[in-house]
């Protein structure tokens, strides 16, 4: 075949194995992962021996890729995004959101009330570990932090992982602790 025309056929292969799959989040990215498989194909094809195997490996990539995406699309459902902007730097005539409250050792918070707390919890983490937290939860993988703060990978996640697990104990030590949760103007 063709190069453009191989490539098309790929592509047609690709939504072809896809369209076997009835679950929404497959329909509605099939295109994306459509093309991301057909990429993917085109990338791994120089190590292909027998052009007859194409096909084989265009369906292969492609389900694997529709996997990859569903346990990707499970995470980001998983991490529910709460902005922990600092109080200063909030408008002081905005109001807070009505309603808005988190789960913290088995009991209800208001949102403001967590937010106002949040930087004294983070003040009880060294200051590198902060840094990691913060960078992380702003879009940083751990490769990237790892480079920015000269320490490896595996440190990296380490420290993350540890700095999560303290945080989430002191706050969980405040909601035990603290007898009113709703109310805003409290201030321990």
């Amino acid at each position: 075949m063709e190069g453009s025309k191989q490539w098309g056929w790929v592509l047609r292969q690709a939504r072809l194995v896809l369209s076997r799959y009835r679950d929404a989040p497959t329909r509605a990215a099939c295109e994306d992962i459509a093309q991301e498989a057909s990429l993917l194909t085109w990338k791994w094809a120089d190590r292909l021996k027998d052009d007859e195997r194409l096909g084989a490996a265009v369906r292969t990539i492609a389900r694997r890729h529709r996997n990859r995406s569903l346990i990707a699309e499970q995470k980001r459902r998983w991490l529910h995004y709460v902005d922990f902007a600092g109080i200063q730097d909030a408008e002081p005539d905005v109001p807070e959101p009505e309603g808005v409250s988190l789960c913290i050792g088995g009991r209800t918070v208001a949102l403001p009330w967590a937010r106002r707390r949040l930087a004294r919890v983070l003040s009880c983490l060294p200051v590198l570990d902060q840094k990691l937290l913060l960078g992380f939860h702003e879009g940083f993988c751990c490769a990237e932090l790892a480079s920015r703060f000269g320490r490896t990978e595996d440190c990296i996640k380490s420290r993350i992982c540890r700095a999560r697990r303290r945080v989430r104990t002191v706050f969980e030590d405040l909601v035990r602790s603290s007898g009113d949760l709703e109310e805003p103007e409290l201030e321990e």
